[in-house]
């Protein structure tokens, strides 16, 4: 998606990154970002009233009506559906490094495909193919093999509304393509969605080929697999560390020193590594057994031993 870039954690942890692109401009100061959005959804839902979808078998391409075509918008064969969702990008990998940004934006989205496997955390790594497009149908970025995006490490070459979005499909099932005679991959019951992005959770004041500044753009995805990840490398899968469930890994702090626990090593502060409290036999040779996460034990209270600063 337009010059992927890697940011590795302890650079952007050290680094302000501004989510922009090399081959664009940008006005400075940018525009409210209440304001653009209040023209963009009035764009969007322009467009989805006024143009309609062809599906043939797992690609999709949206027209301009020009005859008795059924729009997006009263299309019952492809319904249209929306959450509203908060902008994720971040300026920092610390809990307090969420990008300022107060608005409530609007994200319709068609669900050509749930797909069979997994859905995604807003963490895991997700392997997607994509095709982009913006409101004049023209065809800006493309990819039909797959590309593998990581959130938050590569969160400036992903864009927040593409991300968030696959949270409504899954992935293949058993997040595996089939092997063709020909020595080729394919990809089956995968998740497949379209969605209508506000500038504001895509590339917002910056200029691409054919993406104006503060223009909405459109992205139909497939989701082939995902990898699910331990970020800091303490033996706790990500997936366990968003302790309150809310698919935001960044408000989930349990020593409180600003690094949220699934890119902190010792948890609870308790200046003993989260993998070292893990450890459940060492007979001193080397030989070392961990816990699963569900036997990881408590000393008497809730809270497993890697998280209670007085359990060790």
């Amino acid at each position: 998606m337009k010059k992927i870039y890697t940011i590795g954690i302890v650079a952007f942890l050290l680094t302000l990154v501004a989510c922009k692109k090399d081959d664009g401009t940008t006005i400075t100061p940018p525009r409210d970002r209440q304001e653009v959005y209040n023209e963009n959804i009035v764009e969007i839902e322009n467009y989805l009233k006024n143009n309609y979808l062809e599906v043939v078998g797992d690609d999709a391409t949206v027209k301009a009506i020009d005859a008795d075509q059924v729009s997006i918008w009263d299309d019952a064969a492809y319904p249209l559906q929306s959450i509203t969702v908060k902008n994720d990008s971040r300026t920092s990998l610390l809990t307090d490094g969420r990008i300022d940004d107060a608005v409530s934006y609007k994200l319709y989205y068609i669900v050509l495909n749930e797909g069979l496997g997994q859905t995604p955390t807003s963490v895991d790594s997700t392997f997607t193919a994509y095709k982009g497009w913006n409101l004049d149908n023209e065809i800006f970025d493309q990819n039909n093999n797959g590309y593998w995006f990581s959130f938050p490490e590569s969160s400036i070459s992903s864009i927040s509304g593409y991300r968030q979005i696959l949270s409504k499909v899954k992935t293949s099932p058993n997040n595996a393509p089939t092997l063709n005679p020909d020595g080729t991959l394919s990809w089956f019951d995968y998740g497949n969605v379209i969605v209508f992005i506000p500038s504001g959770l895509a590339y917002f004041n910056g200029v691409l080929t054919n993406i104006g500044q503060y223009a909405p753009i459109v992205f139909q995805i497939k989701l082939f697999t995902l990898r699910e990840r331990d970020h800091d490398q303490d033996l706790i899968a990500d997936k366990y560390e968003d302790l309150n469930g809310d698919n935001d890994f960044f408000n989930d702090d349990t020593d409180g020193d600003g690094v949220p626990d699934f890119l902190d090593i010792d948890d609870d502060g308790d200046n003993v590594l989260t993998k070292t409290e893990l450890i459940e036999t060492n007979d001193g040779n080397g030989n070392i057994t961990y816990y699963d996460f569900d036997t990881v034990p408590t000393c008497g209270g809730t809270l497993k031993k890697y998280l209670d600063p007085s359990c060790q």
